[in-house]
């Protein structure tokens, strides 16, 4: 789609720099506040399992390592880098043999945040991070529902 629309892989890959820098700085900004919130918050961490904390964790790595993959990209403006990863993504997603000969020879970053994120697919569905998947188009034309604790639940708890 791209090369019909005369976008040169130079200026594909530039604008991943910098469109996935942004999004990614903030993501990490919120990520690490969830994560935050979730550890050192005791009603939060009560509620949580190692699988929530855990799942969390690893984003906030593959995060890190996307952001750490941006100075090696800068070496490689001419998009022939993300070439590669193209080619290995059609080749994993398509289930053909010898996808991974087209990043064989990437920087161990690329290596390291391509199977984190491989690793992330395998455990989301063992999380919450599952609810993502049931698309609640519903919860948008809701009737301002409101969740009331019970006075006697909350007196039992010191009133929180």
């Amino acid at each position: 789609m791209w090369d019909a629309l005369g976008v040169t892989h130079g200026a594909k890959q530039m604008l991943a720099i910098v469109a996935g820098g942004v999004a990614g700085a903030m993501c990490l900004a919120g990520g690490l506040l969830l994560l935050h919130r979730r550890v050192f918050d005791a009603r939060i961490r009560s509620t949580s399992s190692f699988g929530d904390t855990a799942i969390l964790a690893l984003l906030l790595a593959q995060l890190c390592l996307g952001l750490a993959t941006i100075p090696i990209s800068l070496e490689h403006r001419d998009g022939g880098e993300m070439i590669k990863f193209m080619y290995w993504a059609q080749g994993i997603f398509t289930f053909r043999a010898g996808a991974a000969d087209y990043v064989a020879d990437a920087h161990w970053i690329f290596k390291a945040h391509l199977t984190l994120g491989l690793t992330i697919l395998l455990v989301f569905p063992f999380t919450r991070l599952v609810h993502m998947l049931s698309a609640p188009i519903w919860y948008l034309n809701r009737r301002g529902w409101q969740i009331v604790r019970s006075k006697r639940l909350a007196a039992g708890q010191g009133g929180r």
